[in-house]
């Protein structure tokens, strides 16, 4: 029996309404044969439109507060680096885990938080694998850095893929540029850098490609193969202001030379998926999909917000879907389909059951011959174990700056503590608008708080906490939060917006509708005002004004599920049955996973007595808001009308037990219970800070930004011997002595206690100003941004470390752990990613010390710290030489490499 092959492409951004454009004059034949044979149509996105969240929800069809990716960049663990997402972030399985658990075959090529994976019956060249280009695109292929490790596996890939790495300087060539900017040779490209950036961009999908048709040449006996390229998304970033029509502001020389950049783009890679689709057969499916959509018309934002991922302004909700093969229906189009439906499809298409934890749902209606869905309660819990990803931090710097670059991270910290808080705050604020867009917005809540009181002048923070704080009936809250705002920035017209609506809340409509109006006078043609206003004005029983608000949305945005509900309410009150249906069932195209238009077609078929019709929108609406009373209590009169009396009563039970316990959610006990809850998160907060305010100097102002010198390494890398020294050599320890000497230390450790706590009070350092200091290596990430560093940094060989640690934990407790093997890698992962990080940080100069050197050849290693440390070491060298006693240096191994 012949395999049912699956190709599942993905183009991050891909857009239809740039595509339609291209297929109809006949540019893209690729897509062209898709959409003939196969059906077609849009693919909602979620929130936040971040890609790594993202392609991990279609591959897992979970939600990110399920899946674990939170973002690009997370904490390692072990290091404290900052470190792209990889396979060890993500808690879900993925479908080609799923699939290995089958018995089938998979090929991944290129897909966001795959780094470090050991998928059963899969190979994997991970999102790592192109990112490692030098910044000199000229240099040649033999001088680039290999890869991260990890970037493969099995990891004997790397025999074969290495070498098809492509360099920018082979596609900046000008038969290969022109096709994309016809002008190349006459740009001045040391004064205008976008011809590089998009020839790295366009190196690295390259690689991707050529990756991907290697394997499935050579190891053709595959199931399911997962391509995912970027480079629409990162080209449009740069390149989509130069799109037809040109944008106010943009010079119509830029426009005349890079007008063609983003259409050249999907035509390449209409290429690309046409050797795709030959390589799979005519037997293979085939799913070409985007994450979302990119404005390329009047909605392309004027300005983009200058926050972490404010690129996301761009970003368009709906994304692109196409499928075609033999069990494909032909010439089909899609409605209501999402990213969470992806994973269910594929795995129903080789008639694996489908999760009762998925989120979405198998689009039964593309296949021609549909079969019922079968079900396990989840592949989570099969009994199962997914195999333990590898964490690979050496190499991760360069995929973080590039991040940096692109805008979808905060670039611009000057230490290692800032960017460790920054990157734990804004993966924070990404589940809490990942809560938020499933309506959870009591999860969100604490996260929000947390958001804002670190950062209240960030506008977006505090805007969506006031949001929230509405939709949990706390008024008085968000009218507070929105005063810090509008205090700070008097033009701030969404925070004016949500004004008016804690007005409304609170029973005041005149001064609501003056916050409106000021909003709207601001920004008249801003979507998401406008949409705000529409609610407003259904909220007042307005619907002339209402409705003007909703169509000068779809005037701007053809696609705009929102404006369709607001349309739909307008004709339900004016009486209008058919029109409220017909605009309720295109809201639901839109965004299928929308409880609400469902619930309105239900009513505008039940105002039109289609009962039967009636019941089946409203199971669609039950399926994804189980807990609406309105929707329970709209089921007990259908089924009433359908002469079900039995049924209808059990509805209507559960309606009102559903109101009740709605109602009890937004009584004043509730409410109360709530503020209870958010007064003591300000409480905790209020204690912390006075905590580290009593840890801080005992007196005088912040100190302003100093140097310090500080001592660091792994525990028992030589740091003590290395404060003995340069003590000897006149420097001013700080310490307490308050951690004796012992068999382990015999001269002192050296250590001062307070700096401990320099993770929860970053100016306890500010005391140790004038003096050199010891700290160990896993809180030098926690080091406030305003001062600078003077770091020397003790290497030594990480088996050495380890059998000092261990001997010291067998003296303590003779039955402690002894992992010796699990000991030296995790020290090496954590000293060689923090040593990569302390060296790229512009706050910081580092000196290492080889520890064996410095015993065994002290004179040039004490004038390498006199050279790094200067007037500061006033003391001879004979003096420091004598603080080193060669019989303390102990547990030496033979094999002595760092």
């Amino acid at each position: 029996m012949p395999r049912k092959k699956l190709l599942l492409v993905g183009w991050d951004s891909a857009d239809w309404k740039i595509i339609h454009p291209l297929l109809d004059a006949g540019l893209m034949p690729g897509v062209a044969a898709l959409v003939a044979r196969g059906a077609s149509g849009n693919l909602a996105t979620l929130e936040p439109q971040l890609s790594p969240m993202l392609w991990t929800s279609i591959a897992t069809g979970k939600m990110a507060y399920h899946h674990g990716v939170h973002g690009f960049t997370e904490i390692d663990p072990e290091s404290g680096a900052i470190v792209p997402v990889s396979a060890a972030t993500r808690r879900c399985k993925t479908v080609w885990e799923m699939l290995g658990e089958r018995g089938l075959r998979s090929h991944v090529i290129g897909w966001f938080a795959t780094q470090g994976e050991r998928a059963t019956a899969a190979n994997i060249v991970a999102d790592s694998f192109p990112l490692e280009a030098p910044v000199d695109r000229k240099s040649a292929p033999a001088d680039w850095p290999p890869p991260p490790a990890g970037p493969y596996w099995p990891e004997a890939l790397a025999d074969s893929l290495d070498q098809l790495r492509v360099a920018p300087h082979e596609v900046d060539g000008e038969e290969i540029i022109r096709l994309f900017v016809p002008e190349a040779p006459s740009i001045d490209q040391r004064r205008d850098p976008r011809l590089g950036h998009l020839a790295k961009h366009l190196a690295a999908t390259y690689s991707i490609h050529a990756a991907a048709t290697h394997l499935m040449e050579s190891d053709p006996d595959w199931d399911f193969t997962a391509i995912y390229y970027r480079a629409i998304d990162e080209i449009s970033h740069e390149f989509m202001p130069y799109h037809p029509p040109r944008m106010d502001g943009v010079p119509e020389r830029d426009f005349e030379i890079y007008r063609n950049v983003v259409a050249m783009t999907y035509r390449t890679h209409d290429l690309m998926l046409q050797r795709l689709v030959a390589l799979a057969g005519p037997d293979a499916t085939v799913l070409l999909i985007s994450d979302h959509g990119f404005h390329s018309d009047s909605l392309r934002p004027r300005h983009t917000p200058d926050v972490p991922a404010g690129i996301t302004a761009w970003h368009r909700g709906q994304g692109m879907f196409a499928a075609a093969g033999p069990e494909i229906r032909a010439d089909e189009l899609v409605h209501g389909a999402r990213l969470l439906d992806v994973a269910p499809t594929v795995l129903h298409h080789f008639g694996l059951p489908v999760g009762g934890d998925f989120e979405g749902r198998v689009l039964r209606e593309i296949f021609a011959n549909p079969q019922p869905v079968a079900r396990i309660p989840s592949w989570e819990t099969n009994g199962v174990a997914r195999p333990e990803a590898a964490r690979c931090v050496s190499d991760s710097q360069a995929i973080v700056e590039r991040f940096a670059a692109l805008g979808y991270i905060d670039g611009a910290q000057n230490s290692p503590g800032e960017a460790a808080a920054s990157t734990l705050r804004e993966n924070r604020w990404n589940l809490a608008r990942a809560l938020l867009h499933t309506g959870r917005t009591a999860e969100a809540l604490p996260l929000l708080e947390e958001c804002f009181y670190e950062v209240p002048e960030r506008n977006d923070f505090a805007c969506q906490l006031a949001s929230a704080q509405l939709q949990l009936g706390l008024a008085d809250e968000a009218e507070e939060t929105l005063g810090i705002v509008l205090e700070s920035l008097a033009e701030a017209p969404l925070a004016r917006l949500l004004m008016g609506a804690v007005h409304l809340e609170k029973g005041n409509p005149r001064a609501a509708i003056a916050d409106l109006e000021l909003a709207q006078a601001a920004h008249p043609d801003d979507p998401q005002l406008l949409r705000l206003f529409a609610r407003c004005h259904v909220f007042l029983r307005q619907w002339d004004a209402a409705e003007a608000a909703a169509r000068r949305i779809l005037a701007l945005d053809a696609d705009d599920f929102r404006a369709r509900i607001v349309l739909c309410r307008v004709n339900l009150a004016r009486g209008n049955a058919e029109a409220a249906a017909a605009l309720a069932l295109e809201a639901i195209g839109l965004e299928y996973g929308n409880p609400q238009p469902h619930l309105l077609l239900a009513a505008a078929l039940l105002h039109s007595e289609e009962f039967p019709e009636a019941e089946i929108a409203l199971r669609n609406h039950l399926s994804l808001s189980p807990r609406s009373p309105r929707g329970h209590r709209m089921m007990a009169r259908v089924l009433a009308k359908l002469h079900r009396a039995d049924e209808a009563n059990e509805f209507l039970g559960k309606s009102r037990l559903l109101a009740a316990m709605e109602n009890r959610g937004h009584d004043s006990e509730s409410l109360a219970a709530l503020r209870v809850e958010v007064a003591d998160r300000a409480e905790a907060r209020r204690i912390s800070r006075a905590e580290m305010r009593r840890n801080a100097p005992a007196a005088g102002p912040e100190l302003p930004p100093t140097e310090f010198v500080i001592v660091s390494g792994l525990p028992r890398s030589g740091t003590s011997l290395m404060m003995q020294i340069l003590t000897a050599g006149g420097m001013q320890p700080m310490t307490d002595r308050l951690r004796e000497a012992d068999e382990d230390n015999p001269e002192g450790y050296w250590e001062w206690e307070p700096v401990k706590s320099l993770a929860a009070n970053p100016n306890v350092i500010d005391q140790a100003a004038g003096k050199v200091i010891k700290i160990v290596s896993s809180q030098l990430a926690h080091l406030p941004s305003r001062h600078r560093y003077r770091i020397v940094f003790l290497m030594r060989p990480v088996s050495e470390v380890a059998d000092s640690q261990l001997a010291m934990l067998r003296r303590r407790d003779p039955a402690a752990a002894q992992d010796r093997p699990g000991m030296v890698a995790a020290l090496r992962r954590h000293r060689d990613g923090l040593v990569k990080s302390l060296r790229r940080a512009p706050s910081v100069a580092l000196l290492e010390v080889d520890f064996h050197a410095l015993a065994d050849s002290p004179a040039a290693e004490i004038q390498r710290l006199r050279d790094f440390l200067g007037p500061a070491l006033a003391g001879s060298t004979d003096a420091m030489i004598a603080a080193i006693r060669p019989e303390l240096v102990r547990h030496r191994s033979a094999d002595e490499s760092v």
